[in-house]
C-alpha cells in the first residue's frame, strides 16, 4: 500500500463544532422574508374517486393564501421516477391509490392556520375497492394506472443461465424455501422540511432534503414542465440524514410546494409530521421470495433459482430495486445453473421506494437463511460452507464486469477472529429458559449506480488555490450527516501534501457547482466525487508546476473529473457474526453482541468508517427485530413513533467493527470502496441464524418479533 499521511488518520469532522454547540441551521430553522406554510389535504381511503372539492370555508378563514385543486395541475405531465418506470403519478390527484395520497394542499401564514384550513377543505369521494396484495395485483381484475395495464411497476428483471429447473429434481439435496420481508420506514433524524420560492415566476429555487442535486432538479423540472436551468436546488446549510428516503422525488412535498408558491405568490415552507413522514412517502419494498437451491452429494452447489415478487404500492419503482437483487443473488455464490425471475407489481399502498441498501437488504436475508440451513443440514460450518462457495476476484459480475477486489477471505477471517467463532454458543449461556445462539451471515450491495440507472455515473469537481495558500474544493454532493465533505477533505488534503485545515469544500446550489448528478446517492461519493477530487487536485499540481508557482494560478479553477469504465456498479462484501439471547416464555430477542468485517479497500475517514458500521447495525438490527409499516385492509395502523418501533441506544448491542483493507486497484481513491449502505445486507440474516440457533426453529417473515418468535418455539 501506498504510504499516506492524511488518510486513514482519525479527524474531528468538518461540521461537528456547530452541531455539537447547537449552532448549526437545519432546514426546520431556516425562514425567508414573506414565507407562507403548506399543508397537504391527503385521501383518507386506498382507493377512491374524488367527486367534488369545496374550498370555500377554507379561502375564508383568515391567514388562508391559496387553496390548489387537481385542477391546478393538471396541465402538468405524470411523475416519472426512473428512465422505464412508467408515469403514473401526479402531483395532486382525483384519484387517489392510498392513504395519504394528496388530493388538495393550503398556503396560511402560519403552520397552524394552515393546519386547520386544511380540515374546512370539504373533499366528498366515491371509494372504490382497493389492490392489496400480490395476488390481487397479478390477478387481472385490478388496473390501478393507465400506463400499467398489467400492474407491472416497470420491466420484470430475468436472467437464466444453464439448466437449472432440470437439474435441481435431479439433486441429492434440494432446498425449497419462501420468505417474505415488510415494509420498513426510514426515520431520519429531523422532520423532512421543504421550503420552495417560485413566487418570480421566472426561477423556482428550492431547499430540500435530498441525496442528488442534479437528478433531482432534473426529476423535479420534469414534474413542473420546466426546463432544468430555471429550477436551482440549494443544499440546506446542515441536512439530518435520507437514508435514501429523498433518493428521489415525493410528490407531496417538493412539487406540492412549489405549486402552492406560484398560486400564493409568496415562499412556501412544507413540514411533514410523523405520520406523513412514515405513511405517506415512502418506504423499503415488501417481498415475496422464493428460492430453491440443488446441491450434489458432496454438497457442491449445481442449481439455484428466485422467483421474487415485490410490493411497489401505489407508484414505487421496484424494477430498479429487483435489478440490484439480481446483481447480489447472481453474483454471491459461485454456480453454472441459475435463473432469476423479479416482478414488482402495483398495489394500493404507500409507494416503495429507496432505502438503505436497495433490494439487497431483502434478498440477502432470504439467500442468507437458506444458505446457513444447508449448511446445518449438511454439517459444514457456516463459514467453511461460504469459504469454499463464495465469489472471489477474476469473477463476473452480471453485467459483464471483472471482480478486481473482494476481500472475502479476509472479511471471513478477520471477522470470525474478532468474534471468537466456534460454530456454537457456550451452553452455560442458556439457563431459566432463556437460550443464546450464534449466527453469521455474508453481504454484498455496491458503490455507485453504474449499470442501474439509465443516466451515466460520473462526477466533478474544481479546486483553485487562495491568496492565502488556502484551497478551495467545489463539489456538487450533499452532506446529509454521513460525513462526506469531511472525507472528501482529507483526499484533497492528501493529494495536494497539506494538512486538512488548509482545505475548505463548497457545495452550493446546482448553479454554483460542477455536475455530479448522483451525488450522494447509493454509496458513492468516496468512490466516484473521490477520485474527481483527486484528479482536480492531480492537475492543479501539474498546473501549479507548469505556471513556476501557485501566485501565477491564483483563484483559478482547475477541474477534476471521474467516469467508472465498468459496466456493474463496484462491488463491496462485509461478514457479520452475531450472538443473541431468546427468552423461551415472552419470544424476546436481545442482541448481545455483533461483529462486522467489512471490506473498506482502504479506509480514508477513519471515525466515519466506524459511525456508517455502527449506524448501518442499527439500521439492520431494526429491521430485523422490530421495524414494520403495518396496514389493514389499506389503513396504516401504525404510522407514529407510539406504533413504528425503533431500536433505542439501550436496545444496541457490544458492537465490534472490523476494517478490512483489500484495496481496489481501480476503485476508489488509493483503493477505497464503500461502507454505507454495504454494511446493511449481512444483519436480518446473521441475527435469524444466531435465532435459529438458539431455538432450532427457521424464522421466515421479517420482521423477527416476539409473536413470531413465540410461534415458531411453541410450534417445535
Amino acid at each position: 500500500m501506498r504510504d499516506l499521511r492524511q488518510v486513514g488518520r482519525p479527524v474531528s469532522r468538518l461540521d461537528g463544532r456547530e452541531k455539537v454547540s447547537g449552532a448549526a441551521i437545519f432546514l426546520s430553522d431556516m425562514t425567508v422574508k414573506n414565507m407562507a406554510h403548506g399543508v397537504a389535504v391527503r385521501s383518507p381511503f386506498p382507493r377512491a374517486r374524488v367527486i367534488s372539492i369545496d374550498a370555500s370555508d377554507a379561502l375564508a378563514l383568515e391567514g388562508v393564501w391559496a387553496v390548489v385543486t387537481p385542477t391546478d395541475v393538471s396541465d402538468l405531465p405524470p411523475l416519472r421516477i426512473f428512465g422505464d418506470s412508467p408515469p403514473v403519478q401526479h402531483v395532486i390527484t382525483n384519484r387517489p391509490n392510498f392513504v395519504g395520497d394528496v388530493v388538495a394542499a393550503v398556503a396560511a401564514s402560519t403552520p397552524e392556520i394552515a393546519r386547520h384550513a386544511a380540515t374546512l377543505v370539504d373533499v366528498r369521494y366515491e371509494e372504490l375497492p382497493a389492490c392489496l396484495t400480490f395476488e390481487q395485483a397479478l390477478g387481472g381484475d385490478f388496473q390501478l394506472h393507465e400506463a400499467a395495464p398489467d400492474n407491472r411497476a416497470g420491466p420484470e428483471i430475468q436472467i437464466a443461465r444453464g439448466e437449472p429447473d432440470a437439474l435441481i429434481d435431479t439433486c441429492d439435496h434440494v432446498f425449497r424455501d419462501t420468505y417474505f420481508t415488510q415494509r420498513q420506514a426510514a426515520q431520519t433524524i429531523e422532520s423532512l422540511v421543504c421550503l420552495c420560492d417560485w413566487s418570480s415566476g421566472d426561477e423556482l429555487h428550492v431547499w430540500t432534503h435530498l441525496d442528488s442535486m442534479f437528478h433531482f432538479r432534473d426529476a423535479l423540472a420534469e414534474a413542473l414542465a420546466l426546463e432544468p436551468a430555471s429550477v436551482v436546488i440549494h443544499p440546506p446549510p446542515h441536512l439530518g440524514a435520507t437514508f435514501g428516503l429523498k433518493n428521489s422525488l415525493i410528490a407531496g412535498l417538493e412539487p406540492l410546494a412549489a405549486v402552492l408558491s406560484k398560486k400564493a405568490g409568496r415562499p412556501i415552507k412544507m413540514a411533514l409530521s410523523p405520520e406523513e413522514s412514515i405513511g405517506a412517502t415512502v418506504t423499503r419494498h415488501p417481498a415475496r421470495i422464493e428460492l430453491a437451491t440443488g446441491l450434489d452429494k458432496m454438497g457442491n452447489i449445481v442449481a439455484r433459482t428466485a422467483d421474487i415478487v415485490l410490493d411497489s404500492g401505489a407508484y414505487g419503482w421496484g424494477y430498479v430495486v429487483a435489478l440490484s437483487m439480481l446483481g447480489k443473488w447472481a453474483t454471491l455464490y459461485r454456480c453454472e445453473h441459475i435463473r432469476f425471475t423479479a416482478t414488482s407489481v402495483y398495489t394500493n399502498h404507500v409507494p416503495g421506494g429507496a432505502y438503505r441498501s436497495v433490494g439487497t437488504a431483502q434478498i440477502h436475508f432470504a439467500m442468507e437463511s437458506q444458505i446457513d440451513e444447508i449448511a446445518r443440514t449438511l454439517a459444514i460450518d457456516p463459514v467453511e460452507f461460504r469459504r469454499r462457495t463464495l465469489v472471489r476476484a477474476g469473477d463476473t459480475l452480471p453485467m459483464g464486469t471483472e471482480i478486481r477486489s473482494l476481500g472475502v477471505d479476509e472479511c471471513l477471517d478477520q471477522g470470525a477472529a474478532a468474534f471468537g467463532w466456534t460454530g456454537t454458543t457456550n451452553p452455560e449461556y442458556s439457563k431459566f429458559g432463556v437460550t443464546r445462539g450464534v449466527g453469521m451471515a455474508v453481504g454484498m450491495h455496491h458503490a455507485g449506480l453504474t449499470g442501474l440507472i439509465p443516466t451515466p455515473e460520473g462526477s466533478k469537481c474544481t479546486v483553485e488555490v487562495t491568496t492565502d495558500n488556502r484551497y478551495v474544493v467545489t463539489v456538487g454532493v450533499v452532506e446529509k450527516g454521513q460525513g462526506s465533505l469531511t472525507t472528501l477533505a482529507l483526499i484533497a488534503a492528501e493529494e495536494l501534501g497539506v494538512d486538512p485545515d488548509l482545505i475548505s469544500i463548497v457545495n452550493a446550489g446546482t448553479n454554483g457547482v460542477p455536475l455530479d448528478y448522483s451525488g450522494a446517492e447509493a454509496s458513492r461519493t468516496t468512490y466516484v466525487t473521490g477520485r474527481a477530487v483527486m484528479n482536480a487536485c492531480q492537475n492543479l499540481k501539474v498546473a501549479i508546476q507548469d505556471a513556476g508557482g501557485p501566485e501565477a494560478i491564483e483563484g483559478q479553477p482547475i477541474e477534476g473529473s471521474f467516469v467508472p469504465a465498468d459496466k456493474d456498479p463496484l462491488p463491496v462484501i462485509g461478514a457479520h457474526f452475531c450472538e443473541v439471547e431468546v427468552d423461551h416464555a415472552t419470544g424476546v430477542v436481545s442482541v448481545v453482541r455483533y461483529v462486522a468485517a467489512q471490506d473498506v479497500g482502504r479506509v480514508i475517514n477513519l471515525l466515519g468508517c466506524r459511525g456508517q458500521i455502527e449506524g448501518g447495525i442499527h439500521h439492520g438490527l431494526g429491521y430485523a427485530l422490530c421495524e414494520e409499516l403495518l396496514y389493514d385492509e389499506g389503513q396504516p395502523i401504525n404510522p407514529n413513533f407510539m406504533g413504528y418501533k425503533v431500536l433505542m441506544s439501550t436496545d444496541m448491542p457490544e458492537i465490534t467493527a472490523v476494517l478490512v483493507e483489500a484495496p481496489d486497484p481501480d476503485g476508489g481513491p488509493y483503493g477505497a470502496k464503500g461502507i454505507g449502505t454495504p454494511v446493511i445486507p449481512a444483519i436480518a440474516p446473521a441475527v435469524a441464524n444466531a435465532i435459529r440457533d438458539a431455538i432450532g426453529q427457521r424464522l421466515r417473515s421479517l420482521p423477527m418479533t416476539p409473536p413470531r418468535v413465540l410461534a415458531a418455539i411453541t410450534s417445535a
